[in-house]
């Protein structure tokens, strides 16, 4: 492989990743800044409806649309595959799960009476929610990564004025919050739909059977890895207002807003990942392209991860009002968890792209398993702590499986005892963080001046990148 053609790799990654940078920073980053608007309005017992809400959706999706947004994006991608036929089996589908969630409606509504008052709202953000996302996956297949970001940006502006509108002038609550969610929704839905075109790819409404079977026989096999992801990241809520009630669950939800930082900021990454990954699938240097971009991640991850954690507690003060001042306990381990989850994702690129998909169950199976077993012990005998422990702990299971397993598919290289010695030293600066203990900031100080000498390779490598990057800009521009 050329330098020339290495160079264009790293650059289409870039820039794919500043596009979707804007999007995520607008629909996620903005939105986090509006924290000490919800923890001051509204109870944590209206926190934790609407966000029960929202987690159930995550978790029922990919059983009632059968995962088919997924498979929107790998088939759209593929030059061979009709784009009409792959957007109208993936309009049937987003359909027909709405008549499956309604059917449904007496199981699900055993979950939480919360449910049950606000059936109609959470039938339209599931409607919403699955529109969006396969509309967004079929607008990245088509190249139009600005479009997708400008339309991160609608969403966001929409949010903030419609909170602002319902909760600080009219004064409406959770109904306001909830109303706020659905028009965040419409309007880059509406946006794309025009932006794109999408209307074209409508017309001829027919499904092609052998597209359609192919895209499911992609899809299925993630239903389950997608479930079991979903129990991951989720069941410790449900498990919280089980043995609690749902004001706890709320109270720990609004911790999860610190670690979206670094969840949205690695997310980002792994979007134009995924593209790049798909696109130089079987490439002669697959190995030292994934080798190299994973130390990269891994050193920016552990740095990003611990700087957060640093001032994780200054932050909660200045996000959480009120009762929701103690969800900072839970930051720190849930930011570790953050950074294994994104860590997996990274990994998961290969496996799609090779068409792999059953192989993912697999590694993520085992995390979920641990995760419900320790939640009920940990949630029991540490309390809610407990759950932060838990998540961290089965996404780096999760995490480790999984670059184990993918040698298979492309070798990544990974130095083991640099790598165990550097987590070994972020867990442990998480550990002292949640517990107060006097002399964690010198701990994590030094920590990290550790892992920037183990990694110093690393380190050089991303300098020279920067540097090579910034020379080839200016030159451009001369």
């Amino acid at each position: 492989m050329s330098n020339e053609s290495r160079g264009k790799k790293y650059k289409s990654l870039a820039k794919d990743t500043m596009l979707f940078t804007i999007s995520s920073f607008g629909s996620k980053i903005l939105v986090f800044l509006l924290t000490p608007l919800y923890t001051s309005i509204l109870a944590t017992h209206e926190y934790g409806v609407a966000d029960l809400i929202t987690t159930t959706i995550h978790f029922i999706y990919p059983i009632l649309t059968l995962a088919i947004a997924d498979a929107t994006l790998r088939f759209a991608l593929d030059k061979e595959v009709d784009k009409n036929s792959v957007f109208v089996v993936s309009t049937v589908f987003t359909a027909l799960s709405v008549v499956f969630l309604l059917i449904l409606y007496p199981a699900i509504s055993l979950i939480d009476d919360s449910l049950k008052q606000y059936w109609h709202i959470f039938v339209l953000n599931f409607f919403l929610f699955n529109v969006h996302n396969y509309f967004s996956n079929f607008v990245k297949s088509l190249g139009k990564t600005t479009l997708f970001a400008v339309q991160g940006l609608v969403h966001t502006a929409t949010i903030i004025s419609c909170n602002i509108l319902f909760l600080v002038v009219f004064k409406l609550g959770l109904d306001g919050y909830l109303a706020s969610t659905i028009i965040g929704y419409c309007v880059p839905i509406l946006l794309m739909f025009f932006g794109a075109r999408l209307y074209k790819y409508l017309i001829p409404f027919i499904i092609d059977l052998s597209i359609l079977k192919e895209m499911l026989k992609y899809s299925i096999p993630m239903i389950p890895t997608i479930l079991a992801w979903a129990i991951n990241t989720s069941i410790d809520k449900y498990m919280i207002i089980w043995r609690y009630d749902i004001g706890a669950s709320g109270v720990y939800s609004v911790a999860h807003k610190i670690p979206s930082i670094v969840t949205t900021i690695l997310s980002v990454f792994t979007q134009a990942w995924q593209l790049s990954v798909i696109s130089n699938h079987g490439s002669d240097d697959e190995s030292d392209f994934f080798t190299t971009v994973y130390k990269g991640l891994d050193f920016v991850s552990i740095s990003g991860c611990m700087f957060v954690i640093l001032i994780s507690k200054w932050l909660a003060r200045l996000l959480f009002a009120k009762d929701f001042f103690i969800a900072w306990e839970y930051v720190p381990m849930l930011i570790i968890a953050a950074m294994f989850s994104s860590h997996s994702g990274f990994l998961a690129a290969a496996y799609r792209a090779a068409k792999k998909t059953k192989s993912l169950f697999v590694t993520v199976l085992a995390g979920s398993f641990i995760n419900i077993i320790l939640n009920y012990f940990l949630i029991r005998d540490v309390g809610v702590l407990g759950a932060a422990i838990a998540t961290a702990t089965s996404f780096f299971i999760v995490w480790f499986v999984r670059i184990i397993v993918i040698q298979h598919i492309v070798r990544v290289n990974v130095p083991i005892m640099q790598t165990v010695l550097s987590y070994a030293l972020l867990f442990l600066s998480a550990i002292l963080v949640t517990i107060d203990f006097h002399y964690a900031l010198i701990v994590l100080i030094a920590s990290y001046i550790i892992i920037c000498v183990l990694k110093r390779d690393t380190i050089l490598s991303l300098l020279n990148s920067a540097n090579g990057l910034i020379k080839r800009t200016i030159g451009k521009r001369k």
